[in-house]
This record gives structure tokens, sequence and C-alpha cells, in this order.
């Protein structure tokens, strides 16, 4: 029998804590035997991880980055649905028992949910899994199809934001070597599902600290989180597809501000906004998607 949820967790030289919170976070869900698969994908840890427990699949890669990493879990992955969990991040159980709850409808081809900086789950291995899902009469939701969901609200583009039904994926990867990664994958991804549910649940703890590359302040770590996000805006407008413009417009906006508060340098901030007028990314329509984009749009 196939899994219905294959669990992606992605690890590299984190804290044996954090990976162990994470794992008992998947293994107190509301699921029965066999219905879970977890899948650890160690991006070339200094020190090999090595994790003998049932039910836990791990497959070790030279280090390669996030990207790859995913790509790698997803073809290993057997389940139905696919969950991407990052091995210091963890699951919220009881609403994540929501989530399942719209999976197993088979409604949807993608089931969103928010996340929480300050709600890690307490779990000891002798504890019993969560059987208590939130009750579905007391959670806000959002029907759409992919398509008008891009078109009509804001993206939250984080993988790990939402579930999806493996099979709507086809033949999209992760691109290799990006930062912010998502932000490529994401809209593409739901593009192609039919139906989508954006739930009002706090279904996952996201734990912000300070050593990865997206918080560094280094010169180099700047230009390349500056250049990654560029570049995947770029992408998407190359797509020539309109039903990406919403996304496109606001990924601009996020570039421009990034530019301006990372780098603190008029200079560079006039250097890449002439870089996108010649790339046809400026000027942008004047919108009330977000305050800021609002505010960004009557002067770039």
């Amino acid at each position: 029998m196939e899994p219905f949820v294959s669990f992606i967790v992605t690890y590299h030289n984190e804290s044996e804590a954090m990976l162990k919170a994470c794992l008992q976070s998947i293994f107190a869900l509301p699921l029965a035997e066999g219905e879970a698969e977890i899948v650890v994908v160690d991006d070339g840890s200094d020190v090999p991880l090595r994790l003998n427990r049932q039910g836990v699949k791990v497959v070790r890669q030279e280090q390669s980055g996030l990207s790859v990493a995913r790509n790698t879990g997803i073809d290993a992955s057997r389940g139905t649905y696919i969950q991407f969990v990052d091995a210091d991040d963890c699951l919220i159980p009881d609403a994540y028992g929501t989530v399942l709850g719209q999976m197993r409808s088979g409604k949807y081809d993608v089931v969103m949910f928010r996340h929480s900086p300050f709600n890690e789950p307490i779990l000891r291995d002798e504890e019993p899994k969560v059987i208590n899902p939130l009750p579905l009469s007391g959670v806000r939701e959002e029907v759409w199809d992919g398509s008008a969901f891009l078109q009509h609200r804001n993206l939250r583009a984080a993988a790990w934001g939402y579930a999806f039904r493996k099979e709507t994926m086809g033949d999209l990867r992760f691109h290799p070597g990006l930062l912010h990664e998502d932000e490529l994958f994401t809209p593409q991804l739901f593009l192609k599902a039919s139906t989508l549910i954006n739930l009002n649940v706090e279904a996952y703890f996201y734990r912000q600290h300070a050593g990865t590359i997206t918080h560094s302040m280094s010169e180099e770590s700047v230009q390349r989180r500056l250049d990654d996000i560029h570049f995947i805006a770029n992408e998407l407008h190359e797509m020539n597809n309109p039903l990406l413009e919403r996304r496109i417009r606001q990924l601009t906006v996020d570039y421009l501000q990034k530019t301006f508060t990372l780098t603190w340098s008029l200079p560079e901030l006039r250097r890449r906004v002439n870089q996108l007028r010649k790339e046809g990314l400026l000027p942008l329509p004047v919108r009330c998607y977000s305050m800021r984009y609002f505010l960004v749009s009557l002067f770039a």
C-alpha cells in the first residue's frame, strides 16, 4: 500500500534535538500505520546522519543545497501527498490534523495553511498520537483554483506552507543552486492546481534563528540573495503568462525593498532600478495588493 503523505525532511548540520522534535511532531499526527512516509534527506552534513527509527528513511547526498535535497526527496517519495518540513522546524499536530482532514476529502490539489513562530509543540516519545484536529466549523477557509488564487490573493511561497498532491506537480522540480527557490517553484505549482484550499490555521512551527545564509549580512550573501530574487522575477516574467503578473510585480517590490534595506546604497538601488526598466519589470502599475506595494508602485 502506498503511503497517504510523504513528509520530506531536509537536513544539513541541524542539531539532533531539533531533528528529534521535528520527527516527533510528525509521529504525533493522527495517521494510521502505513499512512505516513518520512524521507529525511541529509544534504552532505559534516557528520553523516544515522537514524535507526522505524518509518524513517534516510537518503544521503553530497552537499548540493536545499533545492536539490527537496528534489531528491520528491524522487524518493511514494505518497499521494507531499509535505516539506525543514529539520529545524516542526508541525503543530492538532492544527495539522485539520490539514489532513482536507487532504482526506480528496477534493484539493493543494492545502495551504499558516505558520507560527511561537507555538513549538512539546512532545515526548511516550505520548500518544494527537487525535483531536481543530473542528472545521471553527476554521476559516477559501477555496480556489490555483490560477485564480495567483490573480487575486497575495502568495506565501514557502514550500512548507502547504501540502500538495504529488501527481499535480508533474515534472516540475526546484531550480538547483537558488536561494528563495520556493518563489520560483510555488507559483508554477499553483498554476497546475485545479483546486486549492487556504486554511486560516497555524499548523507549522517556523523556527527563526541566525546562522543561515538568508540571515547572513555579509556582502557576498547579500549580493547573492538580491541576484537570486532578480533571477526568479525574470524567469517568471519570461514565461509570459498573465496569470503570474501579480506575483512578478510583488517580487519586484520585494527586490527593490531588499536592495535598499540590505545595502543602504542609493547608487546600488539606482543601478538595479535601471536594470529592471531595461528588462520590462518597471514601471509598476499602481495597485492595492498591499500597502507596501501601493507605496512603492507610486514611485517605481
